[in-house]
């Protein structure tokens, strides 16, 4: 893109006041990390619906979009970029989805009503929160205190209590959706004992045309927190997490989760005196394991694929605080997946590759960030980071068996489907990264800043080592999905702009970025959507150019004391410069407007949630082809009679519609329908007692 459009678009977008509102009343996107943190109460804010994960929440967030493959594991997508580009943790623990399908993103594990904050950082904004991560941070965190420093119930401060316990039930009456939660908090003086859980199960929902896509689910949650505030005021947390999930149906896959069962383990020691050089410090460690089966017959009609996977990671991350505004540190994380794909052939199932070879992908880096002022308006913040990763592919060369001519090895595929000679070994990336960001505050709500950042980002186990056979013959060639050992490092460039201020009294915020990246990863087929029935029709990876842009802009009106106007606007466009072609996954013109009237024991809202017509795509692998434009219609109220009690309705889809966005997946089981769509009209509620 050439710069000169880039300049005028800035021109445009600052001209342009009355254009967009985030919903949660918060800018929850941002360079200043203290103002990300979102609170239970805002999360309560923005769940102005029954969110059934962590992904389905975040949809409610201006510049958040999800990739829809079934009715659960909505997969967030933030300014066109997902997966493994996101840097996400679960209560610090970094996890990495057991799926190649990507049927399980780390925001599938998270029931948002046994979590205290979200955190989303859009874009490179801070360093100290992983390796990589263009497309910016997703933090999910628990946050539990000694009842003698809590407040044990809302609005009342005057008296201590020895325990905590909060209940609830939620419904949907579309899917027949329900979730049962608990969470229970026990003082021991100035050490703790919190248990949460929950457990959700739905049914395939209905379409605004009566189609029910398979996309039922049942999943269950808890979590034993165990800590204590130690006599100089720091902290000692350790915490456990099991979630299950089985019989999770996916429309827009050709299978389904029979089981997924994971368990994260976190020991946190936060220290607030000072150590050495440090005024204070973090030392946390985490492990996650998950075991996961997926195959086409457990529900549906078929019986030709099993495929069992897992996915461990462990790790650890040491950082304190020195001086005015300085954070340095280190971290580690180790991830091994394994996945077997099994077929049924001549009515036998046969180990046929290691879908998964044995991927190892281990990191290990260091870093710095500071917040320095330069005046009584102006900051200067800036970070560096350094990446040691290192990949492998252990089990590449063996041989599944030898009982068929389907079973093949990892690397023979490899070398089949690419030019050579293709083996993986092991590789070792140096990845450098840092950003700068200047914000001037001009008065209460007014202020601008500017970024520069750079972002390296080693390609994942699937784009790496991915080995997915089929039989060698005509359309089945299609079926096979095979990574590139020889990827190099994404490298991202991106220069941002952002701004706050009062305009015919609303409040205006917004961005505006330009990514400028080298070496994407991207996928694609050699026969380039054509199909001649060759390996050439093979699902594959290489390296592009490609640049990445688009804005996020908000406004809020208060009508008055009560009642509030809002309106969203986001906007990614994405090319492939080297092919000359848009990339795929890219969300149109979106957002949303709403109307709502609140006071501190109630509030009542109507919405418009709305996408343009996306005419750029790329259908060779990923983009199901054009998507038709939508508006649809929510109307949702809250109430709290007491202190204790909160209580949720509202109807989703108001007038029934059928529309599908245009990240949504193809109905693989469904000729009706070219995509899995969204549902159709839905009441919902919740009840909710905390005492």
């Amino acid at each position: 893109m050439k710069i000169q459009n880039f300049i005028a678009l800035v021109g445009l977008i600052i001209s342009t006041q009355l254009i967009a509102q985030d919903l949660t009343e918060i800018q929850i996107s941002t360079p200043v990390l203290n103002s990300a943190d979102v609170s239970q109460q805002a999360i309560e804010d923005i769940n102005t619906k029954n969110a059934i994960d962590g992904g389905d929440l975040l949809k409610s967030i201006n510049g958040v979009n999800t990739i829809r493959r079934g009715g659960h594991g909505l997969d967030p997508v933030i300014r066109g970029q997902s997966d493994q580009r996101l840097n996400s943790s679960i209560d610090g623990a970094i996890v990495y989805g057991a799926c190649s399908s990507k049927m399980d993103p780390a925001s599938t594990y998270v029931n948002i009503e046994n979590y205290d904050s979200i955190t989303v950082i859009k874009g490179s904004q801070s360093v100290i929160y992983g390796a990589g991560g263009p497309g910016g941070v997703v933090r999910y965190e628990r946050t539990t205190e000694p009842l003698s420093q809590s407040q044990p119930t809302k609005g009342d401060t005057s008296q201590k209590s020895a325990y905590k316990f909060k209940i609830g039930q939620t419904f949907n009456s579309n899917s027949e959706g329900r979730t049962t939660l608990g969470d229970y908090t026990l003082g021991l003086g100035q050490a703790y004992l919190r248990i949460n859980g929950s457990y959700s199960e739905a049914g395939n929902y209905e379409t605004g045309t009566g189609l029910k896509p398979l996309t039922e689910y049942e999943t269950s949650n808890y979590a034993t927190i165990l800590g204590k505030r130690l006599d100089d005021g720091s902290k000692l947390e350790f915490s456990y997490t099991n979630n299950s999930q089985e019989n999770i149906g996916f429309a827009g896959l050709p299978m389904d989760i029979v089981y997924s069962y994971t368990d994260i383990y976190n020991l946190k020691y936060h220290r607030v005196t000072p150590f050495g050089p440090f005024s204070s410090m973090k030392v946390e460690l985490h492990n996650s394991d998950m075991d996961h089966l997926m195959d086409n017959y457990n529900m549906r009609t078929t019986n030709t694929m099993s495929t069992p996977a897992a996915s461990d990671t462990y790790g650890w991350r040491v950082i304190g605080a020195m001086g005015t505004g300085m954070k340095m540190g280190v971290d580690y994380e180790h991830n091994t997946r394994d996945a077997e794909q099994g077929m049924v052939v001549s009515s036998t199932l046969r180990h046929l590759t290691y879908m998964w070879p044995g991927a190892e992908i281990e990191k290990l880096g260091f870093f710095m960030e500071k917040d320095s002022t330069i005046s009584n308006q102006s900051t200067m913040s800036y970070g560096l980071r350094f990446d040691r990763v290192e990949t492998d592919a252990t089990r590449a060369g063996d041989d599944p068996g030898t009982d068929h001519m389907l079973q093949v090895t990892a690397n023979s595929l490899y070398t089949a489907h690419y030019t050579g000679t293709v083996t993986a070994g092991k590789r070792d990336f140096n990845n450098f990264s840092g950003f700068v960001r200047y914000k001037k505050t001009n008065g209460p709500m007014s202020s601008y800043y500017l970024s520069l950042s750079r972002n390296e980002r080693t390609p994942d186990a699937t784009e790496l080592f991915h080995a997915k056979t089929s039989m060698a013959m005509g359309a089945k060639y299609r079926l096979r999905h095979i990574g590139n050992p020889n990827l190099d490092t994404e490298k991202h460039t991106t220069i941002e702009l952002g701004f706050e201020n009062m305009f015919f009294n609303s409040h205006v915020n917004g961005s505006i970025y330009l990514n400028d990246v080298s070496d994407y990863v991207t996928t694609y087929r050699v026969s380039d959507g054509t199909y001649d029935n060759s390996v050439n029709d093979a699902r594959v990876y290489k390296n592009v150019d490609a640049t990445i842009w688009g804005y996020e802009l908000s406004v809020q009106n208060n009508i008055s004391n009560n009642l509030k106007t809002t309106l969203n606007l986001n906007y990614t466009h994405g090319d492939d410069d080297t092919q000359n072609r848009p990339l795929a996954q890219i969300m149109p013109l979106s957002g949303d407007i709403s109307l709502e009237y609140q006071t501190s024991t109630v509030n009542y809202g109507i919405r418009a949630n709305f996408a343009d017509t996306q005419d750029r795509f790329d259908s060779r692998v990923l983009d199901s082809g054009r998507t038709g434009g939508y508006t649809v219609y929510d109307v949702y109220a809250g109430f709290e009679p007491s202190e204790n009690v909160r209580f949720t309705m509202g109807i989703s889809n108001l007038t029934d519609k059928r529309y599908a966005t245009h990240l949504n997946t193809s109905n693989s089981l469904d000729s009706t329908a070219d995509r899995v769509d969204e549902p159709g009209r839905s009441f919902w509620g919740s009840l909710i007692y905390d005492f």
